[in-house]
């Protein structure tokens, strides 16, 4: 088998199981740079692509539900799958009850007997993105609040957000939502022609995601810092007015450099010796040379220059003054065991 074929059949395992460990650290940051994580994560992406074909066939919403049932008893029992847990008890309580009124109780019984206190990012995550899907949010509006939502966890993770994930990520998602069934199915029994069928489809998709991870990372992305949130929530709350005062505030300072201006070095060293190694940064260089060292900093559009000589260390330091006292005593010990 091609090594390609192989990587492919990881990546189905890793979509079927939510096991990530196989895949290569360059298709992770691909799926997570384009805030695809959740493929490889059961949840309520994997359920619906599971019953699908099968409520499909089993019509009638008693007998879905005691499908349900069956299906969240012989969840329970396994460790760990909290999201596909939490997505089993909303699907049940939303076929007792109306959707709102489902969710918003399947979400309660979480939090009292369920999976909230053993994996409480996982809650946020449904309690977020179903909570958005459940309002009732439609058309262009729903992409929208995704794409305001995926701004948040940004934010609490401290990760930078690509602006084309507004026009990417809900086509991504329709394609997943589109090829899991066939996914599901095509594994159950894995023979020659089902494996086939599959790599080619999975070839197609990773195609189309290495593509727009590429384009992603060829656009600047946006740090999601506080000013971004206040940004997001004026937009939402509908306080639209308010977003160019915040812009012109946040813009006066934004590219001025606040740093102080360094003094003037109390002893001047200048070194003589040759260049050994040069660090560049983007606001400090540093230049090594063979008796010391140099920093160059930018401050406020100037270079400033600082050189010191070169140090010994502390255990040279130490070994010198143990040289003498050591060769007496060993002078000394010699000279008892001679005599």
């Amino acid at each position: 088998m091609k090594k390609k074929d192989l990587d492919l059949l990881k990546l189905w395992e890793s979509m079927l199981t939510g096991r990530s460990a196989p895949l290569s650290r360059l298709i992770k940051n691909q799926y997570k740079s384009l805030g695809l994580s959740h493929v490889f994560t059961p949840s309520g992406f994997h359920l619906s692509a599971v019953l699908l074909p099968i409520l499909y066939v089993i019509r009638g919403p008693r007998p879905q539900l005691i499908l349900l049932m069956l299906l969240g008893v012989g969840i329970t029992t396994l460790p760990g799958f909290s999201a596909l847990k939490r997505m089993i008890l909303i699907k049940m309580c939303q076929r007792l009850f109306d959707l709102k009124l489902g969710f918003i109780l399947a979400l309660a019984l979480d939090i009292i007997v369920g999976t909230f206190q053993t994996n409480t990012v996982s809650f946020t995550y449904s309690f977020l993105f179903l909570g958005i899907i459940y309002a009732g949010i439609s058309g262009l509006r729903l992409v929208i609040w995704f794409f305001i939502a995926q701004i948040f966890l940004a934010y609490f993770q401290g990760q930078e957000i690509s602006p084309l994930l507004l026009l990417i990520s809900p086509a991504l998602n329709l394609i997943f939502t589109g090829i899991m069934p066939l996914l599901f199915i095509l594994a159950i029994p894995l023979v020659n022609w089902q494996r086939e069928v599959g790599i080619s489809i999975l070839s197609w998709v990773q195609q189309i995601v290495s593509w727009c991870a590429n384009l992603a990372s060829q656009v600047p992305t946006v740090e999601v810092n506080i000013v971004t949130l206040l940004l997001v929530g004026l937009f939402v709350f509908g306080k639209r007015r308010m977003i160019p005062p915040l812009l012109l505030v946040f813009s006066v300072s934004l590219n001025s450099d606040i740093a102080r201006e360094p003094g003037a070095p109390a002893n001047e060293f200048v070194t003589i010796g040759t260049v050994e190694e040069v660090v560049y940064g983007e606001l400090e260089n540093i230049i090594r040379f063979s008796d010391g060292k140099c920093r160059y900093r930018l401050v406020r559009g100037y270079w400033y220059e600082s050189c010191s000589p070169r140090r010994k260390s502390r255990r040279q330091k130490y070994a010198k003054k143990l040289s003498y006292p050591s060769s007496e005593i060993q002078r000394s010990f010699l000279h008892g065991w001679h005599t």
